[in-house]
């Protein structure tokens, strides 16, 4: 909007007062494109230097060019500045354009010696940039903002972090610009990372960042730093996202030698993002590979149960046809008592037998109940999210969303899901046996006995020892269910049982005589 109202001010005309106009409002306008965008700076900077030759004004065609030097600078166009300042004579420049113009020297040269990286070139870009920032901070009032911010400047080419960071915090102590106080505080940052310090460095990068948003300017390094500040600490995710705004903000200014340096540190960022979301899809796969083997599990232990159901109906049909034959041979056979008495043992030894099946199977049966009906539940719910999540997907990739499918994928919490399923379990296994936990710490002194917190379920050895009293005793199979090696599995057991009053030997004997509610 500012810049719109800038342009309407523009009037036709070639006469003095009319250029005089166009100068300033070009003036003007340059100072809103500078760090905004290189094209348009680029292009007012040369409307200004064009009025200022209609005007035949020597100051303001020098003015120009630095203006244009400025421009070439923060495009990363360090010969053609060069040779714009050169062609400027300095005597006929304003004090603050004069200020500019050597301030613009000293940046460009240390901008070849950071570019260039190299001792025996840096060392005379430096030489010369120290030169031509203590000829504009001679001209400067010693006072102001612009000396405080050179003299910070002329602290931190020569490494002095104590002087620099005082200079600089004076500096946001003042009454400044948000541009000025962006460029204070990414100085501040860069010498506090120089001095161990990233915390304080981070907090700089953040307010320099949001100072450029503020003022709309997207010739900056400050968000590209805080990136990779951000990497450095394993903060992918936001780094990642940081980076990118850094790489749009260099294209659309146009700055060249941003988008090199941007590139130098974009694919670590980028390949360490691509690997967590790698790991995030192998950590998809596995919970649905767990989820089915659960549900295998389950089908598995209503087979079994349906199975013993049919062998004890068999072995109670065959029973009552015993118990009557034997009727029948107890009136013919009277004589033979001491034969019916053998026999009469033989049934009773088989009867308790009996009874002993007919409670295990009870046992099954109210286990059966209680976890098929539990099964179907869960599996049913899973299912709704997974088909929740499946729309969720398809609508935004439709969309072409791919940020937030990342953001769906990121805050997927696997542990939680399988932390609740867990929970679940042991609900559902403490209301089948609601004294398992008193029954199984008598099996043990009472300073080695368990207590459980309802909110966080069993402990993971009287979960183990859970699925055991419910018929899994092989250790394979405890340790996919509980996601532990099976070396683990086999360490809990053992510690447990060491721990025990009783035997190793009779130990699973006591906890299979635990009953059901």
């Amino acid at each position: 909007d500012k810049i719109d109202q800038l342009k309407l001010q523009i009037k036709p005309g070639n006469d003095k007062e009319s250029l005089l106009i166009k100068y300033s409002v070009y003036n003007q306008l340059f100072e809103e494109y500078k760090s905004f965008i290189f094209d348009s700076a680029f292009y007012y900077s040369r409307q200004l230097l064009s009025t200022a030759r209609q005007l035949n004004a020597l100051s303001k065609v020098n003015e120009a060019k630095v203006q244009i030097s400025f421009t070439l600078l923060s495009a990363g166009m360090f010969k053609e500045a060069l040779d714009t300042l050169n062609s400027i004579n300095p005597e006929l420049l304003s004090g603050a354009s004069r200020i500019e113009y050597y301030y613009d020297l000293a940046r460009t040269y240390y901008d070849m010696a950071d570019y260039s990286n190299d001792s025996y070139f840096s060392d005379r870009y430096n030489e010369r940039g120290n030169k031509y920032l203590h000829q504009a901070l001679a001209l400067c009032d010693s006072g102001s903002v612009r000396y405080y911010l050179l003299k910070g400047l002329d602290y931190m080419r020569i490494r002095d972090l104590v002087q620099s960071i005082k200079t600089f915090e004076r500096v946001l102590e003042m009454d400044i610009t948000e541009h000025e106080r962006a460029i204070a505080s990414s100085s501040l940052s860069y010498m506090y990372r120089l001095d161990g310090k990233p915390e304080k460095a981070k907090e700089f990068l953040a307010k320099a960042a949001l100072a450029d948003i503020k003022t709309s300017t997207k010739e900056t390094v400050a968000i590209r730093d805080l990136a990779e500040v951000l990497y450095n600490e394993g903060q992918i995710d936001r780094s990642y996202k940081y980076i990118k705004i850094a790489l749009e903000d260099a294209y659309f200014y146009g700055a060249k030698h941003r988008k090199i340096q941007i590139a130098n540190i974009l694919p670590f960022i980028e390949g360490t993002q691509m690997e967590k979301l790698e790991g995030q899809r192998r950590d998809l796969i596995y919970y649905s590979i767990s989820a089915t083997l659960l549900f295998v599990l389950i089908v598995g232990f209503a087979f079994i149960i349906v199975r013993q159901n049919r062998k004890l109906a068999q072995a109670k049909q065959r029973l009552s046809i015993s118990h009557d034959a034997l009727k029948q041979t107890n009136n013919q056979l009277a004589e033979a008592n001491n034969e019916l008495e053998a026999i009469n043992s033989v049934l009773a030894e088989t009867n308790a037998q009996l009874e002993v099946v007919n409670s295990k199977l009870s046992d099954a049966n109210k286990i059966k109940e209680e976890y098929i009906g539990s099964f179907f539940k869960i599996i049913s719910e899973y299912i709704e999210k997974i088909e929740k999540f499946k729309m969720t997907i398809d609508r935004k990739m439709s969309q072409k969303k791919l940020e937030d499918v990342r953001d769906i994928i990121n805050n997927m919490n696997l542990k939680s899901e399988r932390e609740h399923l867990y929970l679940t379990f042991d609900s559902i296994f403490l209301k089948i046996f609601p004294g398992f936990v008193e029954q199984f710490n008598e099996l043990f002194k009472p300073e080695d006995r368990f207590v459980i917190d309802e909110k966080q379920g069993l402990p993971t050895e009287l979960r183990i020892f859970a699925l055991i009293r419910l018929g899994i005793t092989d250790n394979e199979k405890i340790a996919k269910v509980l996601d532990y090696s099976v070396n683990t599995i086999y360490t809990y057991k053992t510690r447990v049982k060491n721990k025990s009053i009783v035997s190793n030997e009779k130990f699973e004997e006591e906890l299979m005589a635990i009953k059901v509610l």
